[in-house]
């Protein structure tokens, strides 16, 4: 709900014996133009500096991974999964997930049993405030490196998202790192040096082994099903984080789901554009190209005026 404001203008008169009048100070330009609010058009950013924001914007929602690694993503069909909600309403979610995932050639299994690699929750009341629905000591984030897990206990707002990401080298073989006598991932003590295939492109690859998301579901109400499977496959199909509170937003998104008094509907040109890019780059490609070619998609899209 937007609140109105209302603005109360007051006028004090002198009283009505007096001697002398008081002096009045001349009009101001405002008044004599009778309160008319200044019109200032602003001129259209260059194609240029338009895709520099898309950039720069994109840069943060997809946490830009360190050098020489690709942006987290699926490599294998999805197989979604949403409780918490009525029956119905979960199966409507999930198809619409899995369409999303047929959209951008990444496939979805369709069998009725197949291994969840994507679960969306919603959250009773009875589980709580979002903020202690996960700790430090919570199992399920137990597979990921520390600043992953400071990326989720520090998100704000009703909803808590995280993927599982396994990093392959060049030849789709995860990297093992020792610890000890232990072979874990994630341990940041020895890793195998590995010679890349060119010196523009990562050696290694980010697959999106599983993506969990969990929804208040209070705050879910009055949304369609439709925006909710669309910002549920933005928080899983990539591993993106939602833009910072207070700070403009330079494209519209289905991120803004619940931050916004006016979310979009669906998935936008903007999110279609960047799901496009990472699902359509090789697999091998850099963050940057990734970034460069959704800023420019974007960019075109909006000058033909098919936004």
């Amino acid at each position: 709900m937007i609140a109105a404001i209302a603005f109360a203008l007051s006028a004090m008169v002198g009283p009505a014996n007096q001697a002398e009048p008081a002096e009045v100070d001349p009009p101001t330009q405002s008044r004599a133009q009778g309160n008319k609010p200044q019109i200032i058009v602003q001129p259209q950013k260059s194609e240029g500096d338009r895709r520099e924001e898309l950039r720069e914007f994109t840069r943060k929602i997809v946490r830009e991974p360190r050098r020489k690694r690709a942006i987290a993503s699926f490599r294998f069909p999805i197989c979604p999964q949403v409780i918490g909600i009525a029956a119905e309403d979960a199966r409507a979610i999930e198809a619409r997930i899995r369409e999303n995932a047929e959209r951008v050639g990444l496939g979805a299994d369709d069998e009725a049993k197949c291994t969840p690699t994507i679960r969306a929750a919603f959250m009773a009341a009875q589980a709580g405030p979002p903020e202690s629905w996960l700790d430090e000591g919570s199992p399920q984030l137990a597979h990921l490196p520390l600043y992953q897990r400071h990326w989720v206990l520090t998100e704000e707002g009703p909803v808590r998202a995280y993927n599982r990401v396994v990093l392959r080298d060049a030849w789709g073989q995860p990297l093992l790192f020792s610890k000890g006598n232990a072979r874990v991932f994630g341990a940041l003590d020895q890793i195998s040096e590995l010679r890349p295939f060119s010196t523009s492109d990562p050696i290694n690859v980010n697959e999106i082994t599983g993506a969990a998301v969990m929804i208040e579901l209070e705050a879910a109400q009055g949304l369609s099903l439709a925006q909710l499977a669309d910002y549920i496959t933005m928080r899983t199909l990539l591993a993106t984080s939602v833009p910072e509170p207070g700070e403009p937003v330079a494209a519209a998104t289905i991120l803004t789901l619940f931050q916004s008094d006016n979310p979009p509907e669906a998935l936008t040109v903007y999110d279609l554009a960047l799901l496009d890019e990472l699902y359509n780059a090789s697999l091998f490609s850099s963050p940057r190209r990734v970034i460069a070619r959704t800023a420019a998609q974007t960019t075109k899209i909006e000058r033909s005026g098919e936004e």
